[in-house]
């Protein structure tokens, strides 16, 4: 076969289309790989490429990081504070606790001293009351024959000044009896809470006496004043049954 006419030998392309792969530099990189020409491939993976395989320690920690939730991660320890500073926070903590819990309780105790005391004041006030309105009622009640006794008590007094003064002896002795009946029915009285009265006061006092009799006077500091006291007043404590009998001098016109 003519030579012009050999076909051009392209060859297998060992030459050309193979790589050289070098060996590892002094410095520790993987050169890149080079073309039969000499040329770097920018496509070559360099060394800092390459994962770098984990010791067992630092490959704990990262299948721990990537294992565990974050929720569920051990935190931190806090940072170590005084053990003396903790005791007195805790005692300032405790003794602030135990100042509000004490105010609490004097404040409720207060409240229940008052609320006794208002209740003492109306069990007090209602037993009084209860007392005055039934001793009213026994008034009311006893009134009647309280009125009869001491009309009784009047009219016996009554018999005793009118006996007569000449026979002294015979006067003396009916009027030593009636004042015993006159001092027992008073001592009945007595027992049921009602006493006899006289007026201290010289002053005439409606509320407490009553005028018989008007004696005319012509000296005018004595208008209005007592001037016989006949029969003494009865009262069961401040209410008055019967008043003080009197004649009163009026001044004349």
């Amino acid at each position: 076969m003519p030579e012009n006419d050999r076909p051009e030998d392209h060859g297998t392309g060992d030459e050309d289309a193979s790589l050289e792969r070098a060996e590892p530099d002094d410095t520790g990189e993987w050169p890149a790989y080079r073309a039969a020409t000499g040329d770097a491939d920018p496509e070559s993976p360099r060394l800092s490429d390459v994962p770098v395989p984990l010791d067992e320690e630092e490959e704990e920690e990262e299948t721990a990081r990537v294992a565990i939730p974050e929720s569920l991660r051990k935190k931190p320890d806090p940072p170590a504070v005084d053990a003396s500073a903790r005791v007195a926070a805790a005692i300032s903590q405790l003794g602030n606790q135990i100042e509000e819990r004490f105010s609490t309780l004097q404040a409720f105790l207060d409240r229940e001293v008052r609320a006794e005391t208002s209740r003492e004041r109306v069990v007090d006030r209602l037993h009084a009351e209860l007392q005055e309105y039934k001793q009213d009622l026994l008034l009311k009640v006893q009134r009647p024959i309280f009125i009869d006794l001491i009309q009784l008590h009047d009219d016996i007094g009554k018999m005793a000044d009118a006996q007569p003064a000449d026979d002294e002896a015979r006067g003396a002795s009916i009027r030593g009896a009636f004042e015993s009946i006159r001092t027992a029915i008073e001592d009945i009285l007595y027992r049921q809470g009602v006493e006899p009265f006289h007026n201290e006061a010289e002053e005439f006092d409606p509320r407490r006496q009553r005028a018989l009799s008007a004696i005319p006077t012509e000296q005018p500091e004595l208008n209005r004043t007592i001037a016989v006291r006949h029969r003494p007043g009865f009262q069961a404590g401040d209410k008055v049954i019967r008043p003080e009998l009197v004649s009163v001098h009026t001044l004349r016109k």
